[in-house]
This record gives C-alpha cells, sequence and structure tokens, in this order.
C-alpha cells in the first residue's frame, strides 16, 4: 500500500530523485526511487527528521503545528510533510522540478498514509 502511494508521487512529478515515508525515530519505512536510490537519501531523510521534532517543540508557544519543511541541499531540494503524530513524508527533488507540484502531491496523498498507519 505505502510502495504504492509513494509511487504516485514519483509518477505525477517530474524531476523526482526519491520519495520516502519515514518515522520520526529516523527509520525509513518505505521508500521508492524512479531511477537508483540516492545514497544521502537516508542520511538527509534522518537530519529532517531531526530537524522537524524539533520545529515540533514550538507547539509550546501556542504557534501551531508545523506540517511541512524544505529544505535545498546541494543539487537536491527535499521537501518533508508531517503525516500523522509520528511519520514524515520526503521527497526528493532536481533543481529543475516543480517544487508547489510537488507539496501538492504530498498534501494529496498524506489522508491516505494517515488512514493507513491509524
Amino acid at each position: 500500500m505505502f510502495k504504492d502511494l509513494l509511487a504516485q508521487v514519483v509518477k505525477n512529478v517530474d524531476g523526482t530523485l526519491g520519495c520516502v515515508l519515514i518515522g520520526f525515530d529516523g527509520i525509513p519505512i518505505e521508500s521508492i526511487y524512479p531511477d537508483e536510490e540516492i545514497p544521502q537519501m537516508d542520511a538527509i531523510a534522518v537530519e529532517l527528521s531531526n530537524l522537524l521534532a524539533k520545529f515540533r517543540r514550538l507547539q509550546n508557544y501556542d504557534m501551531g503545528d508545523v506540517d511541512e519543511v524544505s529544505v535545498t541541499i546541494g543539487p537536491i531540494n527535499t521537501l518533508a510533510h508531517v503525516v500523522g503524530d509520528e511519520y514524515l513524508l520526503m521527497l526528493a527533488l532536481d533543481r529543475e522540478a516543480d517544487i508547489g507540484r510537488g507539496q501538492n502531491m504530498l498534501r494529496l496523498i498524506a489522508p491516505a498514509f494517515e488512514r493507513e498507519i491509524q
């Protein structure tokens, strides 16, 4: 199920390098790559999950939830979208990719992941 949802993102966002479902504990649950796996993707995923975990502490200041973040690291644009309380959807894109389309796809499939993980 998870792989099929990730495949929808890869299929519908040109310039996708990889898409990963990862826990806030840094453990990847499922991933898909259109070509070859990106060796740095696991490290990026772990560090972004740690970063988002820290951002979630802002809830203590009544600022609302942190739902997504984007980071550019070298040639890779990475989007992370929170799913439920424990997971992140991460999308790695090349520099030419449409980041807005990537964000929209993550937002569209997030509810399906939330239904599956509960």
